[in-house]
């Protein structure tokens, strides 16, 4: 696996990142949308120290993250429900089918 170096730029400071080459497009595109998140919460709020506007930045997408989660779990229970229930029918049918 190659790795590439970034710099990414997060609220005025500069990162330099090694990651794997596959994960450079996933980190830029994390990187923009922290700037955007950051420039909105600028622009709605009056707050001026940046680790305060990173902490409501990282709230919000952290919530967004556990919010997606559950809806994935939930989508994940309900598939596992109707996987039980076509395995039960195929069961049945093996059954009829034997005697």
């Amino acid at each position: 696996m190659s790795e590439v170096s970034l710099k990414i730029n997060i609220a005025g400071n500069e990162y330099p990142l090694r990651v794997k080459a596959e994960d450079a497009d996933n980190v830029e595109k994390a990187a923009g949308l922290i700037k955007e998140k950051i420039a909105e919460f600028e622009k709605n709020y009056t707050v001026k120290e940046k680790k305060d506007i990173l902490a409501m930045v990282l709230l919000q997408m952290v919530t967004q993250f556990v919010q997606q989660d559950k809806a994935k779990s939930e989508e994940l229970k309900q598939l596992k429900g109707v996987l039980e229930e076509l395995n039960e029918m195929v069961k049945q049918h093996q059954e009829k089918v034997n005697r």
